[in-house]
């Protein structure tokens, strides 16, 4: 098929309010001329037509959940020049979009999540997550801050939970999903400390279709 690879940009922004932040986005969606773009922790209720409107030269159809006091909160959006939007959906950690590629008739779901920090929610996410891919008859894109981690050679540290470790590998393989490799930096997340704890929490899941 002659079309051109599709482009996203996935990035948990700490906070849309941020003009610096925000500027980067702007400056980024425009340069890679970007077709999906999904947000976390965007700490926001809600968005003004006009600041999403100004983010691309392109129009977009978008999709939000809105934070919880002053934080999390998630944004997707995707350029209506490149896809048809079907269907919208979110919960209580994720947003997503059905889309069909206007030049392939490709189909699938993509799904941003924002998996919770405090790990007493991580069996209600992973739940959440079960009962929507499940729900899906198309392929799906599962891509975001998962705020967990898949083996030892994800975090720097020796403090690993075991057991809920176990729980998210067995939700992915429950689900048939497959990571996307990545390529850059080892880790994605670090507390920013004199000794820092460095974790992959950030991670592209899709179905086996892929």
């Amino acid at each position: 098929m002659n079309w051109h690879a599709i482009r996203s940009f996935i990035w948990n922004i700490r906070g849309f309010g941020n003009e610096g932040r925000q500027r980067q986005l702007k400056e980024h969606l425009r340069r890679e001329d970007v077709d999906i773009v999904g947000l976390q922790e965007t700490i926001r209720q809600d968005f003004r037509p006009s600041e999403l409107e100004g983010l691309s030269r392109h129009k977009f159809a978008w999709n939000w959940l809105p934070a919880s006091g002053h934080s999390g909160g998630i944004l997707l959006g995707a350029k209506e020049e490149t896809f048809e939007v079907e269907d919208m959906d979110r919960g209580d950690f994720f947003v997503s979009m059905s889309l069909t590629h206007r030049h392939s008739g490709l189909q699938w779901e993509t799904i941003i999540v924002y998996g919770p920090a405090d790990h007493s929610r991580s069996a209600t996410f992973l739940a959440e997550l079960k009962a929507k891919v499940e729900s899906c008859f198309i392929p799906v894109v599962v891509a975001g801050e998962f705020n967990m981690i898949r083996s030892l050679e994800d975090k720097s540290s020796a403090n690993v939970d075991i057991p809920r470790m176990r729980m998210f590998n067995d939700c992915i393989a429950d689900l048939a999903l497959r990571e996307v490799h990545r390529v850059g930096a080892r880790f994605t997340w670090t507390n920013k400390q004199a000794a820092p704890i460095q974790s992959v929490l950030d991670r592209v899941l899709v179905s086996v279709e892929w």
